[in-house]
């Protein structure tokens, strides 16, 4: 067994025993379920159906956290796409989402963002350009880069904009969390954390479980706070896709090499995750870079690496656990046994 494992995202459409046995003859040790996408039902399914092909395989559900998305497309579409230079406003609501009007589930949104800001959906796949604060609850954007919008999208802002304030404990966070209990989850991995107080929130929703709570550093608030969140939680997930649109993309890569020198110091497990293999979305080998990107994980001594869109809905979820797991042990070997502990 190699120190650093892999664990892959399984949408509740993949989530057959068929499927789980595939992963886990590849190399797979983890599994996680982003309750963003999933109902309760769908949690109390898959992690039997994950327990069933072998009890050892550990399991994890993120919340969703205090995160703005978008809300879901009209029923039937699974996706739109923006185009550069078009117009689109934004609004707070829960009506269905589409390339005129994108709704996300925070009211009020006109009276925080203002003319100029940025937002960048989706790890900043698609980003909008506030071009008019039109009311209250409505803002006329511009698209800048173009993009396909899916349904229930992250949404960030850029750095110095105001977002509307979110609770740190959602009801369907409640609602989520209480059902992975039930089922016998082994990790909760809160997002969006901002303070450590945000992890003693979530500490209260597991009661005396002796589940694990994971704080996704994903902000620059979370990094102002890294210490802290690192004392409250039982270890940090470096989640690069919104991190990297929170803070600038060259930033990326250092505050990964802070946030894991501090959890080697302080004795906290450690997750990496997003666009790992991306490119194993389309395509059935990596690229160099992301091979790259693997070793320097396991070189700093992650515990898990953690597949993404790769496993939930890429064309080569197999393939890219394989791959992962060959990089790992390929790098493990080479290294000296004490620089991977």
């Amino acid at each position: 067994m190699t120190h650093t494992r892999v664990m892959a995202t399984i949408a509740d459409n993949r989530a057959t025993a068929q499927f789980v046995r595939e992963l886990h003859a590849a190399g797979m040790e983890g599994v996680r379920i982003n309750s963003a996408h999933v109902t309760p039902e769908a949690i109390r399914a898959i992690i039997p159906t994950v327990r069933a092909v072998d009890p050892a395989i550990v399991i994890l559900m993120d919340t969703k956290g205090p995160e703005m998305r978008t809300t879901a497309l009209e029923p039937g579409i699974e996706s739109v796409r923006m185009n550069a230079g078009a117009e689109v406003r934004v609004c707070g609501g829960d009506a269905h989402s589409g390339s005129s009007r994108i709704f996300v589930n925070a009211p009020a949104v006109g009276s925080y963002l203002a003319s100029g800001d940025r937002l960048f959906i989706d790890d900043g796949e698609i980003e909008l350009k506030i071009k008019r604060v039109e009311n209250d609850n409505t803002l006329l954007c511009e698209v800048i880069r173009a993009g396909v919008l899916g349904s229930r999208k992250s949404v960030n802002a850029s750095e110095g904009a105001k977002l509307p304030p979110m609770p740190a404990v959602s009801e369907k966070d409640r609602v989520n969390i209480k059902a992975a209990l039930e089922c016998g989850i082994d990790i909760i991995a809160h997002s969006f954390v901002r303070t450590a107080d945000d992890v003693r929130q979530v500490r209260e929703e597991l009661g005396s479980s002796a589940v694990k709570l994971f704080a996704k550093v994903e902000t620059r608030e979370a990094l102002d706070n890294l210490e802290a969140i690192a004392d409250a939680a039982d270890g940090l997930l470096v989640a690069r896709g919104d991190l990297g649109a929170q803070i600038p993309l060259c930033e990326v890569p250092a505050a990964q090499m802070r946030i894991m020198a501090l959890c080697k110091t302080a004795g906290k497990s450690t997750i990496i995750s997003t666009q790992i293999l991306d490119s194993m979305m389309r395509r059935p080998q990596p690229t160099r870079a992301e091979v790259s990107d693997i070793a320097f994980g396991v070189c700093q001594g992650a515990d898990w690496l953690l597949l993404t869109g790769e496993t939930a809905k890429g064309d080569y979820p197999a393939e890219a656990v394989s791959v992962m797991h060959g990089i790992i042990a390929a790098t493990e070997k080479y290294l000296e046994p004490c620089s991977v502990k």
